[in-house]
């Protein structure tokens, strides 16, 4: 299995919380279609859902310095990827 860095992976934990964030917020406007909002949505979504899978790998090996619930935030805490 490839090395990971943990540090990189929690970033990426991160940004994709904050994209989905500001997916749903331009998902409100009218001139957005929604065919395209589900298909990124799901994207960003099933890419956290791997990385938290990752990251739950390398908690577990004691690899990483930020637990991951202090990682993910509402409504991403309660995911069970």
């Amino acid at each position: 299995m490839p090395q990971v860095d943990v540090r990189s992976l929690s970033v990426c934990i991160q940004a994709l919380q904050t994209a989905i964030k500001h997916n749903d917020f331009l998902s409100q406007s009218a001139t957005v279609d929604a065919d395209d909002y589900e298909e990124s949505s799901y994207m960003f979504e099933l890419e956290l859902a791997k990385l938290v899978k990752l990251y739950r790998q390398e908690e577990a090996d004691g690899n990483v310095n930020i637990p991951l619930a202090e990682l993910l935030k509402p409504p991403f805490d309660s995911q069970n990827a």
